[in-house]
């Protein structure tokens, strides 16, 4: 191993702040696997590179306190066999399942691993996703593979302007500065004309920490839909104007421009559900 400093907060002994959980626990396990909770979970490693010289490691797609076991199982196959050659599948993680190690572009390293930034103060660390196959053994980019297995997993070797649309490359995109109250990737009810940009945003209801996005036809519009709200950001900029609605009250769109915000009635609740009931039954990605 390397024996030179690799910069992070234990080699400079620089005062951990909110990460002196994770700093101990490095100083005395080698590493950490973390778990960040989102639309979809997904989790990676801290301190693999700074103990090690190994790469930190991330995972995708399912139950975000299997994927620190998994991580973890990882890390220990790793130390004790080698580090295994890029995309060639291995045992030993998953039971019954292989899996295999892609290398991570540097383009998502700010949008998912803010605190392995923040550990190693800033400098770039190697990080490898650890891929997972569907039930029949197919990759994510097996067309045949469900549909679960390929979207629930991003493709963090293939740069954030290369990845394919959907929730995953609007977290790449934005990363920390999405202006709304809510993640970029999360589910939002808007129409297909303003999805499209045929129609101007009118009405905005932000209920329960989730977001109705509506032309001037409101939940009455025929063509309800869902999408990412990040797709709704980037169609229509004006709604970054709205990162300072508060959760239970609704913003009408003014004739200059702006927005004018009053409290959620009843009546607007109940055509929000009544509105989701109808557009959650298409779902569309980009």
């Amino acid at each position: 191993m390397d024996d030179q400093p690799c910069g992070c907060l234990i080699c400079t002994g620089t005062l951990p702040g909110r990460d002196a959980k994770l700093l101990s626990t490095v100083a005395g396990q080698g590493w950490s696997a973390l778990r960040v909770p989102g639309a979809v979970d997904f989790a990676y490693t801290v301190g693999l590179w700074h103990t090690f010289r190994l790469p930190e490691l991330a995972m995708f797609g399912l139950e975000g306190d299997d994927m620190q076991g998994w991580l973890n199982s990882c890390a220990e196959h790793v130390r004790a066999n080698g580090l295994p050659a890029a995309e060639v599948p291995f045992t030993g993680v998953i039971d019954g399942f292989p899996t295999q190690l892609r290398p991570v572009d540097e383009s998502w390293r700010d949008a998912f691993f803010g605190t392995a930034h923040r550990f190693y103060r800033g400098r770039p660390v190697p990080f490898q996703q650890l891929v997972w196959p569907d039930s029949a053994g197919r990759w994510p980019w097996d067309e045949q593979a469900t549909a679960s297995s390929r979207t629930r997993q991003a493709f963090t070797w293939l740069p954030v302007d290369r990845h394919p649309a959907g929730g995953w490359r609007l977290l790449g995109e934005f990363g920390d500065d999405f202006p709304l109250p809510a993640e970029a990737d999360s589910w939002a009810l808007t129409t297909r004309a303003v999805l499209d940009g045929t129609r101007a945003p009118a009405l905005v209801l932000f209920d329960d920490e989730v977001f109705d996005v509506l032309d001037d036809r409101g939940h009455d519009a025929d063509d309800l839909c869902v999408t990412h709200l990040g797709s709704l950001v980037h169609r229509h900029p004006s709604l970054g104007g709205l990162g300072d609605l508060r959760d239970g009250w609704a913003a009408t769109g003014t004739p200059a421009g702006g927005w004018h915000h009053t409290e959620l009635t009843a009546e607007q609740r109940d055509a929000s559900v009544a509105g989701w009931e109808r557009g959650q039954e298409t779902r569309v990605i980009g």
